[in-house]
């Protein structure tokens, strides 16, 4: 039988003490650095302390790539992340305790992996204060004065089969209704699958599949602004947003899990 791991998720940012400090501290068994260097910018030459002293712990370390400036990324990736690792599977019958140090890199990372603690429901995010800070080519912070957990709560998220269409318009473009019936269809969604009767005798969608992929998809979607439907022709096609397409990135997670 597994062990259950304490995993602690952490952005390779300007830091050393806050992220080896908290891994010792709180007894890591295994760190997961979030890594991403700018073009213009060389990598610092203390990040191979990092690793090094995080081994000489005895904590295992792994690398995963993550856009550390950008918000929905960041989502994504942490968001991935702690699903796999706090889920029992095939590989691990137990689920890892999961915690995310919000402290180690951009802000934008600190809030995508707020957020995706809450989204997930399955990680503890907390934040390292140093003792003092410099400036310049050494880490942001010396030192690790305090870490603090913060809360978390519930957060309202598309559910599996809006991601999936949004998926399915971001891939291939403005649907018809009707296509996106046939799509659910094909893909096995709940609008389609739980309808009592979603093709008539020759096959076309019945006007209660057009109601559920309303009441369940595009009303929701479009209430949220990541869809809008138009006219065009004679048939409504819908279209992802710029928000939608957002969304899809930083939940598109779900559809793997």
């Amino acid at each position: 039988m597994n062990v259950a791991e304490r995993v602690h998720v952490m952005p390779l940012g300007f830091e050393h003490d806050r992220i080896v400090e908290p891994a010792r501290e709180y007894r890591a068994d295994r760190v997961i650095l979030l890594d991403w260097i700018a073009e213009d910018i060389e990598r610092p030459a203390y990040h191979d302390d990092v690793f090094g002293d995080l081994a000489a712990a005895g904590i295992d370390v792994e690398r995963r790539d993550c856009e550390l400036f950008d918000l929905y990324d960041s989502i994504a990736v942490i968001a991935e992340i702690v699903t796999a690792e706090a889920t029992p599977n095939d590989d691990a019958d137990v689920a890892n305790d999961v915690y995310v140090n919000l402290a180690t890199g951009s802000k934008i990372t600190a809030i995508g992996g707020m957020i995706a603690c809450m989204v997930t429901g399955d990680a503890s995010p907390y934040y390292v204060r140093a003792e003092r800070y410099a400036s310049g080519s050494e880490p942001v912070g010396y030192g690790m004065e305090l870490a603090v957990d913060l809360p978390t709560y519930p957060m309202d998220r598309p559910d599996r089969q809006q991601i999936a269409v949004l998926d399915r318009l971001v891939e291939a473009g403005p649907q018809s209704k009707k296509q996106l019936i046939r799509f659910g269809a094909e893909r096995d969604l709940p609008f389609v699958r739980d309808c009592d009767r979603p093709f008539d005798a020759s096959g076309k969608p019945t006007k209660q599949s057009y109601a559920r992929l309303r009441r369940h998809v595009v009303d929701p979607l479009e209430s949220r602004e990541f869809v809008t439907v138009r006219s065009v022709g004679t048939t409504r096609q819908v279209h992802v947003t710029e928000a939608g397409r957002n969304a899809r990135t930083a939940f598109g997670f779900v559809l793997d899990a």
